[in-house]
């Protein structure tokens, strides 16, 4: 027998406000002008904005997923051959130029890194650990916490953060073709991870925050059997 859903229907208006009000404080905080960018940001910065992002991207992608789930999935729309055949470019035919300009977009499930990225990871903390013991030797080479940082990546998430949060409708249209594809596709990953970050649920959040996440958070697992069970 399988439990019914927890449904947050009245809520979830009032919780992606407060999502909004957060990032809206966020790019107070940051100093952002009408373009909402910062090519260089101090490294302690970054380090706090990353966990900011992290808190309200995943608190944005519950809300979004709730959202989706609580009327019918669509049924699964087939990959086309047209679609299939784009993804093998054949021998001899040049790539297709990438774009000059390309807009972030809000990243909607969470998995696991591949193998690749936890490669690339292992390579940037051995890299970190190599300047950090040159650092020993020569103090005026070491990472100080005010030293100046690439901020791309960071400003590139909270740019699709901002997006999503502009344009829910869009999102949740996104979301539920997703989500049938998964339901079709069992090999697919769940869009939800059983563990919450801890930038969500850490001392440094207000009770009321952590209570809000918690909230979501219970209400998102008990949607992943429908997925299972479709």
């Amino acid at each position: 027998m399988m439990i019914s859903p927890v449904r947050l229907s009245a809520s979830l208006g009032l919780a992606w406000a407060f999502a909004g009000q957060q990032a809206a404080a966020l790019a107070t905080r940051l100093g952002l002008g009408p373009l909402g960018m910062r090519a260089f940001l101090p490294r302690a910065v970054c380090r706090a904005m990353d966990g900011e992002l992290k808190r309200l991207e995943t608190m944005v992608r519950r809300i979004l997923f709730l959202t989706a789930m609580e009327t019918p999935l669509p049924e699964a729309e087939p990959v086309s051959p047209s679609k299939a055949a784009a993804k093998d470019v054949p021998l001899g035919r040049p790539a297709p130029e990438p774009r000059v300009f390309t807009l972030p977009v809000f990243r909607l499930t969470e998995t696991s890194p591949s193998p690749a990225q936890k490669a690339s990871r292992l390579a940037a903390r051995l890299a970190a650990r190599a300047r950090y013991e040159a650092g020993r030797a020569d103090p005026d080479a070491r990472p100080g916490p005010h030293d100046l940082v690439p901020a791309k990546r960071l400003m590139n998430r909270f740019a699709a953060l901002e997006q999503a949060l502009s344009d829910p409708e869009a999102q949740v249209i996104r979301f539920r073709r997703k989500l049938a594809r998964i339901r079709a596709d069992k090999s697919l990953p769940l869009p939800v991870a059983d563990v919450p970050p801890a930038a969500c649920t850490g001392l440094q959040n207000r009770p009321v925050t952590r209570d809000l996440f918690w909230t979501l958070h219970d209400a998102a697992l008990s949607w992943l059997p429908v997925l299972d069970s479709g």
